[in-house]
């Protein structure tokens, strides 16, 4: 099958172009690594989602000295901004 797009990840970037895209009439073809994310009371607690890791996939990645670390990612339809909470801090 051909496709005038290829998205990859439903996230706040993936997400907006495929909302843009879609009226078009082009072909869109959406990738997305995780499931959809059903509604449960941990969704809305920030302890259980970044204290907790109740949505973390336990996967290890390694920093540049070879340091293992636990990321805070999560593999979601809609990616980490399910659980991005529209905060942005300024540093």
């Amino acid at each position: 099958m051909d496709y005038d797009y290829i998205i990859i990840g439903t996230g706040a970037g993936g997400g907006t172009i495929a909302h843009k895209l879609a009226p078009t009439g082009k072909k869109i073809l959406i990738l997305e690594r995780g499931n959809y994310l059903k509604r449960a009371k941990e969704n809305w607690d920030p302890a259980a989602v970044f204290v907790k890791g109740h949505y973390n996939p336990g996967e290890m990645w390694l920093d540049k000295d070879g340091k293992e670390f636990e990321p805070g990612t999560h593999y979601y339809v809609g990616g980490n901004t399910k659980f991005y909470g529209a905060a942005l801090l300024r540093l």
